[in-house]
């Protein structure tokens, strides 16, 4: 019985087989278009994602200046101190400075500050102190906002063993132009005010800049104050200290002796002030070694000094005060 019904049964699974063979494939089939139909549409939406990480992850370039001067004035605000600030104008650009007023009626003159490279009007080390001091002692101050030499974005460039010395006579300083014209700006504003005398105080390179100024203007300042000068990289110091040889006001020139080349460039310097010709003012060079609040005091006293002694001295408004006699004041 079993042998008989064998051959039926493999008839019913070889038909069965034959009905289901067309559905898988139309399954197949249907399976794959829907796929392809997935991969058409992503392919979009990967080249929108790429096009939008490529935005997102665009190169800001970086403006340390401004965010620099942005924070100084946003400090100068919340302390109530944004009175200082004057916006002036020099070569169709507006710059920053800041304008303490003597604090007494017998104002001396103004003193024009010049910060350092990579720093800002108002800088802690040197340039706040003196800002902030010199109006107890009647002088009135301008810190003037100078731009930066070195950019912090950039890698700095040192000169090659193939390089050769610089052959100039005059040197370029960098933004020379610029800052130039902001030191005249100033000065023009501070006489529109009434201000007659003018003494020029440089920091690190803004000292560089406030020697060349004086030496190429020589009737625009009243003395020159030289604070750790520095000359920028693209200047050599033997030819920047030949400025010396031409300024005829007083001069304080004061620096730190760390090292060799700075030792070098304080010889180069004094042996140009000692070239100078005619009637000049004194030329006065000092090694300082001070450091944190010591060296703001030195600073400020001989500053101070040097001023009182080298600059016209405007006659005291008051008069001294009386001394008052005691009751049991005995005549002697």
């Amino acid at each position: 019985m079993k042998k008989n019904n064998e051959p039926f049964i493999n008839a019913i699974i070889f038909g069965f087989a034959l009905v289901m063979s067309p559905h898988a494939i139309s399954a197949d089939d249907e399976v794959a278009p829907t796929q392809a139909a997935n991969t058409t549409t992503s392919a979009p939406s990967t080249t929108e994602n790429k096009a939008a990480e490529k935005q997102n992850n665009k190169r800001v370039i970086p403006t340390p200046q401004k965010t620099r001067l942005q924070a100084l004035e946003t400090n100068l605000k919340q302390n109530h101190l944004d009175y200082q600030i004057k916006i002036l104008q020099a070569e169709g650009s507006d710059f920053l400075t800041l304008h303490r007023k003597a604090l007494t009626g017998d104002q001396q003159g103004c003193a024009i500050l010049l910060h350092s490279d990579n720093e800002h009007p108002n800088w802690p080390t040197v340039i706040s102190p003196l800002r902030n001091a010199l109006p107890k002692y009647s002088w009135c101050t301008l810190s003037i906002e100078i731009p930066d030499i070195t950019k912090r974005a950039k890698a700095v460039e040192t000169p090659s063993a193939n390089s050769t010395a610089p052959t100039q006579t005059e040197p370029l300083l960098p933004n020379q132009n610029v800052v130039f014209a902001r030191i005249q700006a100033t000065i023009s504003s501070a006489k529109a005010e009434g201000n007659k005398q003018f003494v020029f105080i440089g920091y690190g390179t803004g000292a560089a800049y406030a020697m060349h100024f004086l030496a190429q203007n020589k009737t625009m300042g009243d003395a020159l104050i030289l604070i750790d000068i520095k000359s920028p990289r693209t200047v050599s110091d033997y030819f920047l200290a030949q400025d010396l040889s031409l300024i005829e006001q007083p001069v304080l020139d004061t620096y730190f002796d760390r090292s060799a080349e700075a030792h070098r460039f304080s010889v180069w310097r004094k042996q140009a002030a000692n070239q100078r010709k005619g009637d000049t003012g004194e030329f006065i060079q000092l090694d300082t070694t001070g450091s944190g609040a010591e060296s703001k005091q030195q600073n400020i006293q001989l500053v101070r000094g040097f001023l009182k002694q080298n600059t016209t001295q405007i006659d005291q408004l008051k008069s001294l005060p009386e001394y008052k006699k005691g009751l049991f004041y005995k005549s002697p």
